[in-house]
């Protein structure tokens, strides 16, 4: 029920997510970044979405991604930083208590802080954040 009623949602901010094979959950572009809702089961009592693969991890960035990772994680609330394939995802996941409803104006904030959470992730791994901009 959940999963539908964010989807409804979805298409009403004017995006048009495309269903995943494998119940990998939906993809949709949000500025030219590809963000991912995955359809957990109405029990998780959770809406999350993912912005997938922002960086590549080599053996030779390894370290400075992972404290770029940690850096972020300082700076942002609610914004969980993953390895995925070699790659840093993002992930906003937002508790939703029983009975509770997702909103539009919780999905759109969720949408940009995954996004302001890429520009941030990329001025730190590029040494261009500066702390007097904290989100």
């Amino acid at each position: 029920m959940v999963k539908e009623k964010i989807i409804e949602i979805l298409y009403r901010l004017g995006f048009a997510p495309e269903e995943l094979d494998n119940d990998m959950g939906y993809r949709f572009d949000y500025e030219g970044m590809n963000l991912l809702y995955t359809a957990e089961d109405d029990d998780a009592n959770s809406v999350t979405f993912m912005m997938p693969g922002i960086f590549e991890i080599s053996e030779e960035n390894r370290i400075a991604v992972l404290e770029a990772m940690l850096k972020l994680c300082t700076k942002m609330k609610f914004i969980q930083p993953a390895i995925l394939f070699d790659s840093v995802w993002l992930q906003y996941q937002h508790f939703m208590p029983n009975g509770a409803e997702p909103t539009e104006e919780l999905i759109a904030h969720m949408i940009r802080v995954l996004a302001v959470a890429t520009a941030n992730f990329h001025k730190i791994i590029n040494n261009e954040d500066n702390e007097s901009n904290d989100e």
